[in-house]
């Protein structure tokens, strides 16, 4: 009597096994910078707040063509620049702080806080009126 058998051999299941692994190794560091790119996006968009604020001070003449020349946290940013960072202090997965010379630019960063996903990620924004890079933006590992 012959008995028909189905299901997978042994061998089968093993090329299949291989193939997951090798589509995994592929596909898990790229997910983790697609991640970190988003979460330097999102920082990025709150630096570009502070930037906007920083060029419309700039050009108000009670300010003299200056930016606003003091190191800074969020409290700072917002009083100086008179940008509200409420959502920021509170949602955001970076602390931002800015710091500059009045007269030739300014800096901003945001970095990525503590216990969150974004904790070893940095974005700094440099803005320069002298020198060969007046703009650079800058991603950082730490």
């Amino acid at each position: 009597m012959k008995r028909n058998q189905r299901g997978f051999t042994l061998m089968e299941l093993m090329v299949v096994i291989v193939i997951v692994a090798i589509l995994a190794a592929v596909a898990v560091p790229l997910y983790i910078n697609y991640v970190k790119d988003a979460q330097r996006t999102e920082a990025k968009g709150a630096i570009g707040a502070i930037i906007s604020a920083e060029q419309v001070h700039f050009q108000k003449p009670e300010n003299n063509g200056e930016y606003m020349n003091a190191a800074a946290g969020v409290a700072e940013i917002e009083t100086g620049l008179g940008v509200d960072l409420t959502e920021a202090k509170v949602n955001w997965d970076f602390v931002i702080s800015a710091e500059g010379d009045a007269s030739d630019g300014f800096q901003v960063k945001a970095t990525g806080k503590t216990g969150r996903p974004s904790a070893n990620l940095g974005v700094t924004y440099h803005h320069s009126r002298s020198g060969q890079a007046a703009v650079v933006w800058e991603d950082t590992d730490e």
